[in-house]
C-alpha cells in the first residue's frame, strides 16, 4: 500500500466521522450522506426549512459547500447509480449496462 493510499484511507475516514459528527440528527429522517456528497430530501412545504438547518451545520463545522456542484430543487436526476423520483428510485439502466458489459478481470 502506497502513501497515497494511506493518505486517502485517513482522509476519507476523517471525512466520513466529520459529516457524521455534523448531521448525525438528520441523516435517514431527511438527509443521506455519502463521503463528501449529500443529499436533502423532504415534502416541498418543509424543504427550505431543512436545507436551512444544513446549511448552519455546514456553518457550524466549517464544511464548504462549492456552489458549481450544488444543485436545488431537483425533482428528477441521477444520484449514485439512481434515478430519482418523486415516485421513488429505480437503477440507472446505464450503470447496470456499464456493470454488466465490464470485462472478466484476468488478474488476481
Amino acid at each position: 500500500m502506497g502513501c497515497d493510499a494511506i493518505w486517502h484511507q485517513k482522509w476519507t475516514a476523517n471525512l466520513l466521522e466529520g459529516n457524521t459528527k455534523a448531521f448525525h440528527e438528520y441523516i435517514d429522517v431527511f438527509m443521506k450522506i455519502f463521503l463528501d456528497d449529500f443529499t436533502v430530501f423532504n415534502h416541498l412545504s418543509t424543504h427550505l426549512e431543512k436545507l436551512k438547518k444544513c446549511f448552519l451545520k455546514c456553518r457550524e463545522f466549517g464544511i464548504n459547500l462549492n456552489p458549481n456542484k450544488c444543485a436545488f430543487m431537483v425533482f428528477l436526476g441521477t444520484i449514485l447509480g439512481f434515478i430519482i423520483s418523486k415516485e421513488g428510485k429505480v437503477m440507472d439502466p446505464q450503470k447496470v449496462e456499464a456493470s454488466v458489459n465490464m470485462p472478466v478481470p484476468t488478474t488476481p
